[in-house]
């Protein structure tokens, strides 16, 4: 008898998926099924719920995509969670949070990748293919000269001086850049001519930016402490 010859398929990147919008949820899982390549093995309303499933499963997904504002357990508190009890699983945050201070917060938090849900859904399969390949995405930064100084190997920093380097710092806490000058004692002009050599030393030209150099380059360490306070909508 002759068998059947089944076709070779490409490895399947397997997701788990916490958003308190159910409609949400399910546009979104069907959009990516649709497009292939990628399959959500298990979803949930709020992180609690999606902590709980991770916890009972034999195998983990190779990536985790969640929200920021659920329900029970937030985005902020499943991310802590995750680190702490899977250390080296996979993070994407889709929200509608598009503030710089929640992005710097998650990357400060260790997450791989921050979209906002007003993106093409087509980025969405785009970033988690490129967090399960190379552990980062940022749309901002997708075709920037800096994503080569982002990869987690022997990275090469700039001559930054001693001011540089805590202001870059201090880009990683909530403070406004008003409230940084003050907790540096210099003043306002002081501190934008250090985001603007910052800027042109690094080829970037946002706080976000900032903030992962320091973060993946480990100027910064990933939290270790009381940083941040709740996020504000202060303007930067």
């Amino acid at each position: 008898m002759t068998l059947p010859i089944v076709p070779t398929e490409s490895p399947v990147l397997t997701v788990a998926y916490a958003e308190d919008h159910t409609a949400v949820r399910l546009s979104i899982i069907n959009y990516i099924h649709d497009l292939g390549g990628v399959r959500v093995v298990m979803d949930a309303s709020n992180g609690l719920a999606l902590l709980t499933l991770l916890e009972a499963a034999e195998t983990l997904p190779d990536i985790c995509m969640l929200d920021i504002k659920m329900p029970e357990m937030d985005g902020f508190e499943l991310l802590a969670k995750l680190k702490q009890k899977w250390p080296s699983l996979k993070t994407l945050v889709l929200s509608t949070f598009s503030e710089e201070l929640y992005v710097i917060k998650m990357i400060r938090a260790g997450v791989n990748g921050y979209l906002t849900k007003d993106c093409d859904p087509e980025e969405i399969k785009q970033a988690l293919v490129a967090i399960h390949t190379h552990g980062i995405y940022y749309s901002e930064l997708f075709a920037s000269n800096m994503q080569v100084s982002l990869q987690p190997q022997a990275p090469i920093l700039p001559d930054f001086s001693g001011k540089e380097l805590q202001f870059l710092k201090y880009c990683c806490s909530d403070l406004t850049y008003a409230q940084i000058a003050k907790a540096m004692k210099t003043t306002p002009k002081s501190a934008e001519g250090m985001r603007d050599s910052l800027f042109k030393k690094l080829k970037i030209n946002s706080r976000v930016m900032l903030a992962l150099f320091a973060v993946r380059t480990g100027v910064v360490p990933t939290e270790s402490g009381p940083i941040f306070s709740t996020p504000t909508h202060d303007k930067l």
